[in-house]
């Protein structure tokens, strides 16, 4: 019976180390399983860390995102590429192309920032090195802000002038606007004022009709839209060649200026989308 006894015991005890023999290798194990599950985790996480960085260094057009951004999303991450002191104001709608996506190069500093708004086939991130192919990527529109030292200076910018005050011949431009024509150096000027705001539309001399046109047609679009309120003044040059849109106004001692537009009724409605 003692022979029994011992021999009982020493089988509880083989399965007792053997027991214990099982949880050291099947903790080693988890722990094993656990450090490779890290690892691949830290391959992944390094894989989509180059793809963000990717997509904002190199010539990659298109941005990989779960959804495309609306107009105003795009706008909002315009702002956050600004870093600037000044209040950052943009246009809440720009003339984009039926299927074209827009977006945007800035640069920016403590009393200066400019965005040139662009318009594309396919999603490509605001400041993307594809922006620089002109193939990938067509201009809307550029505006600059800039503050100066002083209003003196500011004001040379826009060069207001009362057009009733230079004489010339009158045209009727409807809506109780008379304008003001001139002639020079193989161009047409057809200008008039709206309150603080100067306005001229240029046409070659052999298309002088085509000056008063627009200037007809732009009176008419500011009769339902309103231009930002310039303080004190504001200046709107029209180009019917499409070469020299470009309207600027004051706020003080900054300047706001839009330019490189084509149409330029298009330019007319990027700067009625400013808030006043």
């Amino acid at each position: 019976m003692k022979a029994i006894g011992k021999v009982s015991s020493l089988l509880v005890i083989i399965n007792l180390l053997f027991a214990c023999s099982n949880d050291k290798a099947e903790v080693k194990t988890n722990d094993e399983n656990s450090e490779s599950k890290t690892q691949v985790q830290e391959e992944k996480d390094k894989d989509t860390n180059g793809k963000i960085e990717q997509n904002d260094t190199v010539d990659n057009d298109v941005v990989k995102t779960n959804r495309v951004l609306t107009e105003d999303e795009v706008l909002k991450a315009i702002k956050t590429q600004l870093k600037t002191d000044l209040s950052k104001i943009l246009p809440s709608k720009l003339p984009l192309s039926k299927g074209k996506h827009l977006t945007a190069t800035t640069k920016s500093s403590a009393n200066y920032y400019e965005v040139v708004f662009m318009e594309s086939d396919k999603p490509i991130s605001i400041n993307n090195k594809a922006l620089k192919n002109k193939h990938k990527a067509t201009v809307i529109a550029r505006l600059n802000v800039k503050k100066y030292a002083n209003l003196t200076k500011s004001s040379e910018q826009i060069a207001f002038e009362d057009y009733s005050k230079l004489g010339g011949q009158k045209v009727d431009l409807g809506y109780g606007i008379t304008g003001y024509q001139d002639a020079g150096a193989g161009s047409v000027f057809t200008s008039w004022n709206e309150g603080r705001w100067a306005l001229n539309t240029r046409s070659l001399t052999t298309k002088g009709e085509q000056g008063v046109k627009l200037a007809k047609e732009a009176t008419k679009f500011l009769e339902t839209n309103t231009l930002p309120i310039p303080k004190p003044n504001g200046l709107v040059h029209l180009d019917v060649e499409r070469s020299g849109n470009r309207i600027t106004w004051q706020k003080e001692k900054i300047v706001y200026t839009i330019d490189q537009v084509k149409d330029p009724l298009d330019a007319l409605r990027i700067a009625t989308s400013f808030e006043n």
